[in-house]
């Protein structure tokens, strides 16, 4: 629910009708909202210092306290939208299995150590990571340096050598690449009807007003956005990557060879 700081006092009282609507639904359908574990997560600007956050709603009888962090399918959003909360929760699963693979590593050949890091660290990295494009170097280099150590212990290099050339021999994009790659797959398939509907209306084809040769390139109407949080959205971020692409790409026949001819662009980049 958006709303203004002048108007936060309606908006809170609509919430909680809002609320309370759901859970006379869900009592007719017997069924049972549970305030215990219901949570509420107010969003602002870590700058907005002009209107004080939410510190708690009532839904019945029962008073919901603010959190300064909610999970939702898995991602944990946190109150300023940083996604540090996020990005540590990734950072600690993730060593905690790395540390464990260590273990045994010396029993595995590569191959095996190697699928054991995507089943259990790749996959961690990879999960909603197009919710992170457009964070600070500070929380993606947290999950580089992630990747870095997975990558030395499949191809048991040492520390101090240059993760760069290994990455390449693994051919695994380094993990802002990775964000690009699924913000762009997610566009191939919304422009070709296999992503959700809700997904797809986000995107627009461009077309100009009158006969350019821009009309021919498979471009997408780019959204102007006011602030970074903005530009982090998939409806500005995608438009402004796919338009970026070669045409050869962007008129792959295929997911599967779109994805060939990305991972290798980007690649080159």
């Amino acid at each position: 629910m958006l709303t203004k700081p002048s108007e936060r006092a309606n908006a809170i009282s609509q919430l909680e009708q809002c609320i309370c609507s759901v859970k006379a639904w869900m009592s007719a359908n017997r069924l049972k909202l549970n305030e215990g574990k219901t949570e509420i997560l107010h969003i602002r600007s870590k700058f907005a210092r002009s209107s004080s956050p939410i510190d708690s709603l009532h839904i019945g009888s029962e008073r919901v306290e603010s959190v300064s962090s909610a999970r939702n399918l898995g991602v944990a959003f946190d109150n300023n939208f940083t996604m540090a909360t996020h990005v540590n929760n990734i950072c600690r699963a993730a060593h905690l299995a790395l540390r464990k693979i260590g273990q045994i590593r010396k029993y595995l050949d590569s191959s095996s150590t190697e699928r054991l890091v995507h089943a259990f660290i790749s996959s961690r990295l990879d999960c909603c990571n197009g919710l992170l494009f457009g964070l600070p170097e500070r929380e993606i280099n947290k999950l580089q340096q992630v990747q870095n150590t997975a990558a030395r212990m499949v191809a048991c290099v040492k520390k101090h050598q240059h993760i760069t050339p290994v990455l390449e021999q693994l051919h695994w994009l380094p993990v802002r690449k990775r964000i690009v790659f699924k913000i762009l797959l997610l566009t191939y398939k919304s422009l070709h009807g296999l992503a959700p509907e809700y997904i797809s209306e986000l995107l627009t084809e461009y077309k100009p007003s009158r006969a350019l040769r821009s009309g021919a390139k498979h471009l997408l109407k780019q959204v102007r956005t006011r602030s970074s949080f903005g530009d982090r959205a998939f409806a500005a971020s995608a438009p402004r990557l796919w338009n970026q692409l070669p045409e050869t790409i962007k008129c792959a026949g295929s997911v599967h060879s779109f994805k060939s001819q990305l991972k290798t662009y980007l690649f080159k980049l």
